[in-house]
């Protein structure tokens, strides 16, 4: 199924503000993934859920506050709460609750009867989480760019920090979503939640591929930088450059250069790179 397309198991993340798992003997939180503010500490509202839990008399399923909902699923060793916004039908979040504890429970069954305190050996249990419940769905066709000062990712160890780093190395400015997930080798959903997860704590950030119809305008940059450029590749630079002292479409600059197409967009880019050269999109 290709990423966006809709199913049965289709969701709103806009809607999604919280998830928790929760080791049902000890009342302990094992994963907290916050995806928007809350008014009220997350951990408060783990602990209220779990307390209800488990001295209500009749399971509770459903808790309903003044500006949002606790879903609860209970499976055998843990139990997992959704904080969301009021939404229409329960039925499609439930479903991906259900099959985040059935894997849960399969796959780590060994440290769930053996847990001694250490909340840390399910930090990795962020990934099914997040390929179930995404932060947000990217545009297939924008350009991700990577940043070098995000935010620290809390539960980036093991397969996740294994995962991040690969796709890490799809991200180069120039790829498309849709292109990057073609390439990678990932499971759509899962690598879809990986973008996800970047885009959320600033790592990267979104441009619009570059068409002939958008202009560019020259802008500073390293003379060093140009020259290194000039002596790579002996192309007209400095003609380019000033075609584009004001603000030009690319194809009037691409017409008008008496140099092969391919390699004069090759030009472009590497003067983008570099920032001589920046752009102003057109409508």
């Amino acid at each position: 199924m290709l990423v966006g397309e809709k199913s049965k198991l289709s969701i709103d993340e806009t809607k999604v503000r919280y998830i928790s798992l929760i080791r049902r003997e000890g009342g302990e939180s094992l994963v907290n993934i916050p995806y928007a503010e809350l008014t009220v500490d997350p951990d408060l509202i783990a602990g209220f859920v779990t307390a209800v839990f488990i001295f209500a008399e009749t399971p509770i399923r459903t808790i309903r506050k003044a500006a949002y909902d606790i879903l609860i699923e209970v499976g055998d060793k843990t139990l997992l709460l959704l904080v969301v916004d009021p939404i229409p039908d329960e039925a499609p979040y439930r479903a991906k609750m259900k099959k985040i504890l059935k894997w849960v429970e399969e796959e780590h069954l060994q440290k769930l009867r053996n847990f001694e305190g250490d909340v840390r050996l399910f930090r990795e249990v962020a990934l099914k989480i997040l390929t179930e419940y995404p932060y947000s769905q990217p545009d297939l066709d924008l350009v991700p760019v990577r940043r070098q000062n995000g935010i620290p990712i809390p539960y980036r160890v093991g397969i996740i920090d294994h995962k991040l780093e690969k796709l890490e190395t799809f991200i180069n400015g120039k790829r498309t979503v849709a292109e990057i997930l073609d390439l990678i080798g990932y499971d759509e959903q899962e690598a879809t939640a990986l973008i996800s997860v970047l885009e959320k704590y600033c790592w990267i950030e979104y441009k619009r591929r570059l068409s002939e119809k958008d202009s560019l305008v020259r802008s500073d940059c390293s003379k060093f930088a140009v020259e290194r450029l000039k002596q790579q590749y002996g192309m007209p630079l400095e003609e380019m450059l000033k075609k584009f002292e004001e603000p030009t479409p690319i194809n009037d600059v691409l017409d008008s250069l008496a140099l092969d197409r391919n390699a004069a967009w090759f030009l472009v880019n590497k003067l983008l790179e570099l920032g001589c050269l920046k752009t102003l999109h057109s409508v």
